[in-house]
This record gives C-alpha cells, sequence and structure tokens, in this order.
C-alpha cells in the first residue's frame, strides 16, 4: 500500500465524521434508510472480452433517498461465478442493505466467459476481474474530479469486497499492488494488458481502496500483504471443495489450474502475524459461500460491522456476528507456522522444544530437526512445491498444514 501525504483538512476527517455521521446509527442499523435510490447500467470503461470482442462495462449504483450527506463512503461489489459465468444484478440485494444503511454501494461488470483451466488462463481471468475492479474505482474518483460529483461519494472512503470469484478479484486489487508482485506467467504480455492498473476504466486516477471484505476468496501469495496495508474481512467455510479455506491447490470448473492460493483462513494469519486490522468468521462445513444461504444474517452482518468501523476510522469491531468468531489468536499450545504459501525458509512458533518433521503427501519425512520452545526458523528451499504435514512431538504431538510455492 502506497504511502499517501494528506491536507490539513484530510487530518480532521475522523473529528467531522464523527460529528456528522457515527454515533447515529448510521452503517449499522439495517433500515435506516427507508428508501433507496438506484442508477442502472453506468458506462465506467471498455475492454477486450474473453471471447476476443470489445465489451461495455457498466455498474449499477445504489444509495440512500433523501440523504443530507453528500461525501458518502463507497462500497464496491463483485460478484461470484468462477470468472465463467454470474452478472452484476447477483449482488442487487446486498447493495440494496447497504444502501439502506447508509454507503453508496456499486456493483458493477467484470469481464467473464468460458476458458479451459490452466495456470496462464486462470491467472489472466484473475487479472481481467482485477484490471475491471480498478478501473471501476478510478471512474469513480473521475465523476468527483471532472462530473461534479454526481454520486455524492467520498474518494477517500472506497472500499472494495466480492463474493467468491468477485471476493478473489477484489483481494488481489487491493494487496497484489507492487509491479513485482505480478505473477511471472503475466509479466509477457503486462504491457499489452496496461500492466498493474489495467485499461479498463478512465486512467489518471488512483484505484487505491480503503478495506477489503472477503466472502469466501482467495489470494496467490499472503505475503504481498505487508505492515500498514488495507484492513480485512473474510468469512470462509473450511471445508470449501470450490476456493479453499487454507492453503491448497485452486481449482477451476472441477480441473487443477496448477495455482496455489491462501483463503481466508490463511489470509487472516497473515494479517494478524505483521499486525494489519482483521475479521475474520469460519464456518464448519464443506458448503461454498452456504453461509449466505443458512445463516445470512450473520454472515452479512458481521460484514456490516466491520464495514461501519471503517467508515468512522474506528478500531475494528469484529462482534457482528452471534455464532461463535474464530480470531484465530494464538492460544497456549498452538503450532503456529508463516508465512503461507513458504518458499525458501518458513517461522515456526511452538510452545516446547520439540522434534519437527515435515511429511510429503505420501508420509516421507522430507526434513527432521529439533528445535527449542518460542520462534525457530526451519529451512525449506531443498522442498519441491506442494503441499507437506509439519509434525511437531513434544509431550503433545501437534501438526499443521505447510505449502512451498516459488
Amino acid at each position: 500500500m502506497k504511502a499517501i501525504l494528506l491536507p490539513l483538512a484530510a487530518l480532521l476527517f475522523p473529528v467531522l465524521v464523527s460529528a456528522q455521521e457515527c454515533g447515529t446509527g448510521r452503517y449499522s442499523t439495517y433500515g435506516y434508510f427507508p428508501q433507496i435510490d438506484s442508477i442502472p447500467g453506468v458506462v465506467f470503461g471498455t475492454n477486450t472480452g474473453v471471447d476476443g470482442t470489445q465489451q461495455t462495462l457498466r455498474m449499477d449504483i445504489y444509495a440512500p433517498a433523501n440523504d443530507p450527506l453528500t461525501a458518502r463512503p463507497v462500497v464496491v461489489v463483485a460478484f461470484g461465478g468462477s470468472f465463467v459465468t454470474g452478472s452484476r444484478a447477483d449482488m442487487a440485494s446486498m447493495c440494496g442493505q447497504l444502501a439502506r444503511l447508509g454507503y453508496v454501494a456499486v456493483a458493477i461488470d467484470y469481464r467473464v466467459g468460458f476458458f479451459f483451466p490452466s495456470t496462464n488462463t486462470t491467472m489472466h481471468a484473475v487479472q481481467r476481474c482485477v484490471h475491471d475492479l480498478k478501473g471501476s474505482i478510478r471512474y469513480l474518483r473521475k465523476t468527483v474530479a471532472e462530473d461534479g460529483n454526481p454520486y455524492g461519494i467520498d474518494p477517500d472512503r472506497i472500499i472494495v469486497g466480492g463474493v467468491s470469484a468477485g471476493a478473489i478479484g477484489a483481494l488481489h486489487a487491493t494487496y497484489m499492488d507492487q509491479p513485482s508482485e505480478l505473477p511471472a506467467q503475466l509479466v509477457a504480455d503486462s504491457a499489452v494488458w496496461g500492466g498493474m492498473e489495467g485499461n479498463s476504466g478512465p486512467l489518471g486516477y488512483s484505484s487505491d481502496v480503503m478495506a477489503c471484505f472477503s466472502m469466501s476468496g482467495a489470494l496467490m501469495d499472503t505475503t504481498w500483504v505487508q505492515p500498514g496495508d488495507q484492513p480485512y474481512c473474510g468469512i470462509h467455510e473450511t471445508g470449501d471443495g470450490v476456493v479453499p479455506c487454507y492453503t491448497e491447490e485452486a481449482y477451476a470448473l472441477g480441473l487443477p489450474t496448477g495455482i496455489i492460493v491462501s483463503g481466508d483462513h490463511d489470509i487472516n494469519i497473515r494479517m494478524e502475524s505483521i499486525g494489519v486490522p482483521s475479521c475474520y468468521l469460519e464456518y464448519p462445513g464443506n458448503g461454498h459461500v452456504g453461509y449466505l444461504q443458512y445463516d445470512p444474517v450473520n454472515s452479512l452482518n458481521f460484514v456490516v460491522q466491520f464495514l461501519a468501523s471503517v467508515a468512522c476510522d474506528l478500531e475494528l469491531d469484529c462482534s457482528g456476528a452471534t455464532v461463535a468468531v474464530n480470531e484465530h489468536l494464538p492460544t497456549a499450545g498452538e503450532l503456529v507456522l508463516y508465512p503461507v504459501p513458504a518458499k525458501d525458509a518458513v517461522t515456526l512458533e511452538i510452545p516446547e522444544a520439540a522434534t519437527v518433521r515435515v511429511l510429503d503427501a505420501q508420509g516421507r519425512v522430507m526434513l527432521e530437526q529439533l528445535f527449542s520452545a518460542g520462534q525457530n526458523q526451519l529451512g525449506t528451499a531443498e522442498l519441491p512445491n506442494g503441499i507437506y504435514l509439519v509434525r511437531t512431538e513434544g509431550t503433545t504431538l501437534r501438526t499443521a498444514r505447510l505449502v512451498i510455492a516459488r
């Protein structure tokens, strides 16, 4: 995340926001605004679609009706559908609820269509989503700078999020923000595709966001998240067979892609290990965003309380759900390892001296070392890419998953 120098007025922003908006129930009370306005089909850009033809990109904008505020926080959301199907209309219900809370909610198009899954095609599918998200955010800032702010937004308070594939796009748009982080498979055609920003939407404006929420999303490399990065909110089911909750190979259309990704569980571990504010809610089970059907109130409220904290520049409220929230703070007796995925070394935190063994998928011992209690470094340079089991054998047997991806 880039450091931004703010004018004096911006330094007073939290006080002004608190006085005008926060503490009133706005952003946290459902139906705070009984009516909303919507503007469908606003064109924010064009780009080449999956089939090679030019595609017009549109957004639907939802806002509270009869709202005296003219600088409102924005939540940009992206739909799910494995980057193959789905539409911005899928997010209408969520956007309507957010608008009634006091946000300007924006459901965007991004380019989807059939592709045969491979490492290259899947990465390009993610890249299309990222570029279209960034283009929509630049467009919103352009409307403030050049068009008289017709949607009544605050360009310094734009939050991005999504569901499933849309969450994957939102996470990458937020945290894959340095040219050095662009995956090797995308470097060769980076210039043609528009680099990190892409060619969707107007150029010359920032696409940075102030926070990100992910509903069953994943990130290709959690080390892209650095101290000082944007706050994060994630929800995931532990046995998700579509987008992994932990760090595993990604599948598209049921086929392996050769891409190792980290789901919301392991993203949150990274956030907490480096001190980035985060909220994480975990559900048991093998569903994929099933909580939107069997627990829609709790799951949405968890995101809502996070958004309210961010919009009002408050300490994060992670108590929005009445089901158990797994904060994933290391507890006594827990084995913690990071980063996930790892490359040539991994840090292990263990509560007691133990023999540490790394086993491959066939149960063969690949590494073995005696470690003392506390923080230790385990060299993994000799391990091939893949998924391993780390087992510590002291007075208690402990295990954790290790992923090597270079």
